[in-house]
Parts: structure tokens; C-alpha cells; sequence
């Protein structure tokens, strides 16, 4: 027989997180609805800090179960102490400034590590508020960069992840110790611009040695940067080149004469190093004496100075029975000089 007892029967805590905790706590709603059943009051109306710091300690895989209401009361301080065993220098500050809601469990490790780099804390101790999406960012970008938080603020997602894959492309090319060194001196940047630049710069390797050692008046311009400077000082796109010249496709020479060229020689199937271009400051034409002399130190080197190959192909695969004539070579050296 059966002995009934009157009273209520206990409902088990419902340790499903609801919509509001999975909004505030994100991926760590199904921990804190364990630790704060349903309706999660505790937890939802405690500050944010505090909220924060609950879900710090379960990003860096600390059991909260035996001190859970401890660490959502009393001094934060020593709520810090508490929840992560440790309390990291300018912690407690920061909790304050990361917003209402929680960051993913690798920003707030990320986080922690900022806090231990001076000038990374530095900067977050005078930062009215915190960013997750520039912490987060930090993860995406090569090792030397993951405590350059101001450049994390002023940079998107895509940039970060095309600043890797530069990073990326320079170890496949000349291997990991070096892909590193040029992380490492992009990190020196305090601009997005001037971030970009500087990984432009390292992302192509220097040109190989010239075909033609040149001559006193056609010196041969063997780095990036004496093209980048070359580039400054004629006024022209000679800078864009640098492709080119590291493919070994073009080398270019400087001019001495007065007035002064910059001279690209290319690459031809037929001719072997052919003039591509010869042009003066501002890309302006060089007077016919000057352009003489130029063209009597190519041929002397073994550069041919005419129609291109590709030209002459093309010359012949015309139809010569419709009127077809054959172009002079000043018609199709025009683009040489220009004129």
C-alpha cells in the first residue's frame, strides 16, 4: 500500500539559458544557465563587469560552480582574485569598458594577454571604451602584430586578413624567419596608410641583378627603393613597376644625360633586351641628340633598339593581299619615346 503525503512537489531548475541570457552571455549561456538556472536573475541584473568577468573565467576554463554568487558580489577586485585565481593589472578597469554584452572566449583570452604588453595596456587604461571587434582582430594578423591594438582599431576584418596573407606570401617565398622580420616592422606603423605601405614594401623582393651592368650615363637602378626614389624625383609611375622588375620581365636603368631619362628595357621572344621606353621627367620626350647618344649606349650593351618581335609577328600574320603596309619603325617606336 501506497501512503500519499500532502504538499507541493519540487520542480527541478530549468537550466535551459532563455533568449535574454543567450543575448547577453552569448556562446556562454548553456555554462551560466548551469550556474544561474532560469530566470538567470543573478547573473542578468548583475553589472557588466561583473557579467564579464563570469565569462572571462569560463573563456580561460576556470570552475566557477563552488563560487559562482561570490563572484557576482563584494569588491571586484577581489571578485577577480577569486573567479580567475590571479588578478591581472588593469583587469578591473577594463571590465567596465567592454559593453552590455559578452565577447567570444578568444577576445577575452586575447585580452588578457593585451593587459600583460605596457603599450597595449596603455592604451586600453585611457580607451573610454573597449572594442571586442579590435581584440578579436588582433587574432587574425601575423605573430608581431597581435599587440598592435591601435592599429587593430583603425584597420576592418578584410584588412587584417589581406595583411596576413601578405604575410603568409612572404614565408612562402623567402620562408618563415623572414615573413617575421617584415610582421615585425609593420607593427611600427601608427597608421592604416602608412600600414599598407609598408607591406606593400616587403611583399615583392628586390629586383634581380641586371641584365647589363649599364654605363657611367645609364646606371642601373638594382633596388626598390633607388626605383621608388627614381619615381620621386622624375614624377612619374616608374613605383608601379616594381612587379616588373622583380619577374625579371623589365630592368630599368636611369639616363645621366641632361636632360635625365628613366629607361625600361624588356624581355623579346626574337630580339632577346629590347628599349620598352625612354622618358624624361614628368614622362616628357628627350630632345633627338640626347635620345641619339641613349640609343648608341644600348646598342653598344646589345639592346635592341626597334620594332619588337611581337610587332614583326604581328606585322606578318596580317593580310598582304588587301592593302596591308608595313609600318615604319618610327610608327611603331612612338610609344617609346613619346613622340
Amino acid at each position: 500500500m501506497f501512503k500519499l503525503f500532502s504538499g507541493v512537489v519540487p520542480v527541478p531548475a530549468r537550466t535551459e539559458p532563455t533568449a535574454l541570457l543567450k543575448l547577453v552571455a552569448g556562446d556562454f549561456a548553456p555554462d551560466v544557465a548551469r550556474l544561474w538556472p532560469d530566470p538567470h536573475t543573478a547573473f542578468l541584473t548583475a553589472p557588466s563587469a561583473r557579467r564579464h568577468l563570469v565569462c572571462l573565467a569560463l573563456a580561460v576554463e576556470r570552475d566557477l560552480a563552488a563560487v559562482a554568487e561570490t563572484v557576482l558580489r563584494g569588491r571586484l577586485r577581489e571578485a577577480i582574485c577569486i573567479a580567475l585565481d590571479r588578478s591581472p593589472p588593469g583587469l578591473e578597469r577594463a571590465l567596465g569598458r567592454l559593453g552590455e554584452t559578452a565577447w567570444t572566449a578568444e577576445a577575452y583570452r586575447r585580452l588578457v594577454e593585451l593587459l600583460a604588453d605596457p603599450k597595449a595596456a596603455k592604451l586600453l587604461r585611457h580607451a573610454e571604451a573597449i572594442d571586442a571587434g579590435a581584440v578579436a582582430r588582433l587574432g587574425r594578423l601575423p605573430g608581431p602584430l597581435r599587440r598592435s591594438l591601435a592599429l587593430a582599431a583603425l584597420i576592418t576584418d578584410d584588412a587584417a586578413a589581406a595583411v596576413a596573407e601578405a604575410a603568409a606570401a612572404i614565408a612562402c617565398r623567402s620562408g618563415a624567419d623572414a615573413a617575421e622580420a617584415a610582421a615585425t616592422r609593420w607593427a611600427g606603423a601608427e597608421t592604416e596608410a602608412a600600414l599598407f605601405e609598408a607591406v606593400r614594401e616587403d611583399l615583392y623582393p628586390e629586383p634581380p641583378p641586371p641584365p647589363f651592368e649599364g654605363t657611367p650615363r645609364l646606371r642601373p637602378l638594382t633596388t626598390k627603393a633607388a626605383m621608388r626614389d627614381a619615381a620621386r624625383r622624375y614624377d612619374n609611375c616608374l613605383a608601379t613597376r616594381v612587379a616588373h622588375a622583380v619577374s625579371g620581365f623589365s630592368a630599368y636603368y636611369e639616363w645621366t644625360g641632361n636632360p635625365g631619362a628613366i629607361v625600361e628595357i624588356g624581355r623579346d621572344a626574337i630580339f632577346g633586351w629590347r628599349l620598352e621606353e625612354a622618358k624624361g621627367p614628368n614622362n616628357a620626350a628627350i630632345d633627338k641628340d640626347s635620345r641619339a647618344s641613349l640609343i648608341a649606349e644600348l646598342a653598344a650593351m646589345g639592346v635592341h633598339v626597334g620594332r619588337s618581335g611581337w610587332q614583326l609577328e604581328r606585322a606578318l600574320c596580317r593580310d598582304v593581299g588587301r592593302g596591308w603596309r608595313l609600318p615604319s619603325v618610327a610608327e611603331d617606336l612612338v610609344e617609346v619615346f613619346g613622340v
